[in-house]
């Protein structure tokens, strides 16, 4: 890409990703989406307009173009001060990793449904080192609580290849309708 007459290439950036940084030669961007249900963390969100490209009209909710160098509030972090013991302890326990993998399958099967959710939370944590407890996790994808589904599907995806044993049971929830969610 030239800018000012210079061949640049920043690092980190693709091809599109350094478009969309300059604004393609210089364009300016053109239109501010307004999305519903997505906290607006950059003030002045906007589209930028790539000079060719043909334009359609901007669906309800369509996602803006935000910039990757700054971290959305809820990714700050924090210090290790204002952290409750509970997530002292997650993090700890995710950093363990295999070793910890027992005793956080046998939390899968607590009768306390925010016990269950912090397990598999710090099982999600660990990615891959996590894969021996995939069988009890298939298992809550039919958790009558929709936060230990939603958790438990998140965290096979995050534990990769591994998990592939999910596969049929994950298929399964992307192609049926989800089961009524009893009230709280």
């Amino acid at each position: 890409m030239r800018l000012n007459g210079k061949t640049i290439r920043p690092r980190g950036l693709s091809a599109l990703g350094l478009a969309l940084a300059v604004g393609c030669s210089g364009s300016t961007p053109t239109k501010t989406v307004e999305t519903p249900n997505v906290p607006n963390t950059l003030p002045d969100t906007q589209y930028i307009a790539v000079p060719g490209a043909t334009s359609r009209p901007v669906a309800a909710a369509a996602r803006p173009i935000y910039d990757y160098n700054i971290a959305p509030a809820e990714y700050n972090v924090r210090p290790l001060a204002q952290w409750t013991e509970q997530e002292a302890a997650a993090d700890a326990l995710g950093r363990i990793g295999p070793p910890a993998v027992p005793q956080l399958i046998e939390a899968l099967g607590s009768p306390q449904a925010d016990s269950r959710l912090q397990a598999i939370q710090v099982l999600a944590r660990m990615g891959s080192d996590a894969k021996q407890a995939v069988p009890d996790l298939i298992r809550l994808l039919d958790d009558p609580d929709e936060r230990i589904r939603k958790a438990a599907t998140r965290t096979l995806g995050r534990i990769g290849p591994d998990a592939a044993p999910a596969v049929p049971a994950l298929m399964r929830t992307l192609l049926e309708p989800p089961p009524p969610t009893p009230p709280r």
